[in-house]
């Protein structure tokens, strides 16, 4: 007679399979955390970043670039501008057109120097006198304008420029740029609504910013995609992944997108820009300068290895714009200093993450730009009344 199975070896198959299943579950999750935790520490240890700090990486970073943040307004043509007649407590002061006031001066000065960039030559985190076009006029005593806006990309840049050519009436144009404001010239939205290029038959179009684009609903989903973004924040080293691969997602605030790429090639258009720029000054005598700044782990990284502004500065040498790059005088400064944090006497640093340049990074940038432009200076009337701020500029001559 045949014997059937036992019936408590039926009952127990599944179970024990079930518990197998659950092991092998915890098994996974167990070694996927440990090894996530090992790339968090090993990637905050290559970067010099606080190992055991508990903050939350996304957000820091969103402030830096929420335009909500700055004192702008937005603007049909360029996207956002800084308000004119503005003043806040950290010493940042602006006249006409946004100009940012370099000592006492109220009206736009014509005839002198006009600087146009982002955030690096409007210069963020220092004082209206230690921004590097402020100390540039120190060490020159000529009048020099400081454009910069923060947040602006390489088109941007170039339109205000454009702009302000027949208001400042400058001698000399000086083009900051960095690798980054390269890369915001493909993007639509950059933490607001931006003008962007295309190019057709290699001919420039311009697209004006979509300042009246309607926003999203927030839906479950959303809320839900919020929630484990806020949760992944946490993480520097999926901060560092994320906002590189999903910038979008990344860096939205609620229903709000931050960013909108369009796809376009970013050099192309800022080579051409640039060449549009040139062309345009010289049509009235004025010289061009590109003045080549960088983030400070470019610096640290020991290599300016970046595809998008060796192929800028190529464009722009050949098409006669006198080019100064500042990275080798940067590395020398750091070099010649015996502390190992030098980098941090020119570049702020907060909790492991570098900001922008310090009042003796700006004045390293004045000294190596008047000396570029000592030939062209004698075209350049000297300001009229030297502001008493020039005496306190010797200690922000030294590199």
């Amino acid at each position: 007679m045949a014997v059937g199975p036992d019936v408590d070896d039926i009952a127990g198959e599944p179970a024990a399979r079930r518990g197998a299943h659950w092991s092998n579950a915890a098994t996974f999750f167990v070694s996927l955390l440990v090894s996530l935790l090992f790339i968090e520490i090993g990637y905050r240890a290559i970067e010099g970043l606080p190992i055991l700090k508990l903050s939350n990486w996304r957000t820091e970073r969103v402030v830096t670039v929420n335009l909500g943040e700055l004192r702008g307004v937005a603007d049909p043509v360029l996207g956002w501008k800084e308000k004119p007649w503005s003043y806040d407590e950290d010493g940042y002061t602006t006249i006409d057109y946004g100009i940012r006031q370099n000592f006492d001066e109220t009206t736009i000065r014509t005839g002198a120097v006009l600087a146009v960039g982002d955030s690096f030559t409007e210069g963020w985190e220092v004082k209206d006198n230690e921004s590097w076009p402020a100390v540039l006029e120190k060490l020159t005593n000529v009048p020099v304008i400081n454009a910069g806006i923060g947040g602006y990309g390489a088109d941007q840049v170039a339109l205000r420029a454009e702009q302000l050519l027949p208001i400042v009436r400058p001698k000399v144009v000086i083009f900051g740029l960095h690798e980054e404001m390269i890369a915001r010239v493909a993007y639509s939205v950059y933490g607001a609504p931006k003008p962007y290029f295309t190019l057709e038959s290699r001919e420039l179009r311009y697209h004006p910013p979509k300042l009246d684009e309607p926003q999203r609903e927030a839906g479950a989903l959303r809320s839900v995609s919020d929630r484990i973004r806020e949760a992944m924040g946490y993480s520097a080293a999926l901060d560092f992944i994320l906002s590189r691969l999903a910038p979008n997602f990344w860096h939205s605030i609620g229903p709000n997108d931050l960013y909108e790429t369009t796809s376009e090639d970013e050099a192309a258009i800022t080579c051409s820009l640039l060449r549009r720029l040139k062309d345009e000054t010289e049509k009235d005598g004025i010289k061009l300068m590109l003045f080549l700044q960088y983030h400070a782990p470019v610096i640290v990284a020991k290599t300016k290895d970046s595809p998008n502004l060796r192929s800028v500065a190529a464009c722009a040498q050949a098409s006669g714009i006198r080019t100064v790059d500042q990275y080798d005088a940067l590395r020398a400064a750091v070099r010649a200093s015996p502390d190992s944090n030098a980098i941090r006497d020119y570049y702020w640093y907060y909790d492991g993450v570098f900001a922008h340049m310090t009042a003796k990074g700006n004045a390293q940038a004045a000294t190596l730009l008047a000396n570029e432009l000592r030939d062209w200076l004698p075209a350049i009337a000297p300001r009229a009344t030297p502001s008493s701020a020039q005496r306190d500029s010797e200690s922000l001559q030294q590199p």
